[in-house]
């Protein structure tokens, strides 16, 4: 029966794609619907931020696709030029997606449709070539899923391919934890050519609050909700090849928008990491905990060294190491993170000038130096403090002012 309902949903949503493509032009420039359907974009100190209020999904994804047209435009354009590079076709991406279709909550295919629905043609300059770039469902669907194809199936059949992907990440987590004060951080690192797709959102739906970065259309990588949960992701090179099932981006917001706690939030990750390598930090004011994933294989609750822990996309675990395709790649930043920590802890404690600290060392907040395209460096951070305040910038932060919100 769970069949047959999504799929007579999905026909549901393409036929609304399809009539709505009329109509999407004229609506293309109208942000206000009502007084509890609306969007703008704010700024805290300069930094900006997508606000985004809706009564349901579908409007939901609408006015995001309004306002992130661009990122989600230049996330396509990269999606093909990856596929290039590797020598395959941007119809594999596009194929691959379906394979997740049946595993995405109803509500998210809803939003996913709403985001192509208010977007046509985006006009996008790069190389000194103008692409115009047409957005549809499965150009939504096909971001979602990027991470999990990506890293789940398309590196482990080419691993040793000669030349640097141009879609590539490196973040850092720190988080700390006591009885009196947990906080935490996070670098979003990915290659120069990804920071065109790179937002913070905020949404509210149903009582529902989530902050998290994006990248083009995706729904969560890493946020925070109004309970104080966050998140943080770090994607890791593994042999292990994934199934299909709910992408990492959706799983991200599925559990910000309904985790209150350490372990509910567990809970459904955990159910669901089968898809990708990763390993993350769930933190909350009273809890925190970090776990290591390697598709159909393992999860592992991390040790925490006194009250503190991070994720540098690497494994700590001997035997999870073993599936690393790259298992020396993250060992100098990794070093460099334990190091500042062993500095800057009090009593194996880290406040949030601590994190402060740590994050504003180079090799941690790494800048672009060299004006390589392919070249990592850090493209946005968040920190959660003892009282759920979110401080956060897109850029790096060593060169960045922090944005503030005091709750979510």
């Amino acid at each position: 029966m769970q069949l047959k309902k999504k799929s007579v949903l999905l026909l549901l949503i393409l036929g609304i794609g399809f009539f709505s493509g009329f109509i999407t032009i004229a609506n293309a420039c109208k942000t206000d619907y009502t007084e509890h359907n609306y969007a703008e974009w704010r700024f805290s100190n300069n930094q900006p931020y997508l606000y985004v209020e809706a009564d349901d999904y579908y409007t939901l994804g609408f006015l995001e696709g309004q306002n992130l047209a661009s990122q989600i435009a230049w996330m396509k354009l990269m999606i093909i030029l990856q596929a290039q590079e590797l020598g395959l076709s941007y119809h594999i991406a596009i194929y691959s997606a379906l394979d997740y279709l049946e595993s995405i909550p109803e509500e998210y295919l809803l939003e996913l449709q709403g985001m192509a629905d208010a977007i046509d043609v985006v006009s996008i300059s790069f190389m000194e070539n103008i692409y115009e770039i047409s957005i549809d469902f499965m150009d939504i669907l096909a971001q979602n899923c990027f991470w999990d194809i990506y890293y789940g199936k398309i590196i482990p059949m080419l691993t040793g391919y000669p030349q640097s992907p141009l879609i590539m990440g490196g973040c850092t987590a720190i988080g700390s934890h006591t009885s009196r004060n947990t906080v935490f951080g996070q670098t979003i690192d990915l290659s120069l050519l990804m920071v065109p797709t790179a937002s913070w959102v905020y949404t509210r739906i149903n009582n529902k609050r989530v902050f998290s970065f994006r990248m083009g259309s995706m729904l969560a990588m890493g946020g925070i909700n109004k309970w104080g949960l966050s998140l943080s992701v770090n994607l890791i090179e593994v042999f292990n090849y994934g199934c299909p099932g709910i992408p990492l981006s959706i799983i991200y917001r599925n559990t910000l928008e309904n985790a209150r706690t350490v372990k509910q939030a567990k809970s459904k990750i955990v159910s669901n990491d089968y898809t990708v390598g990763w390993n993350y930090i769930i933190r909350t004011r009273k809890t925190m905990v970090a776990i290591e994933t390697i598709p159909n294989s393992y999860s592992l609750e991390r040790v925490v060294r006194g009250s503190y822990t991070f994720d540098a996309n690497i494994y700590e675990n001997p035997l999870f190491k073993m599936s690393m395709i790259y298992p020396t790649k993250y060992l100098e930043r990794y070093n460099r993170v334990s190091e500042l920590c062993n500095i800057y802890s009090q009593d194996s404690n880290l406040d949030i000038q601590d994190l402060f600290n740590i994050f504003s060392d180079t090799q941690i907040s790494r800048r672009f130096t060299t004006g390589d395209p392919m070249e990592v460096g850090t493209v946005g951070s968040f920190f959660v403090d003892h009282k759920n305040r979110v401080y956060f910038c897109l850029g790096n932060p060593l060169d960045s002012s922090f944005g503030k919100i005091k709750s979510i």
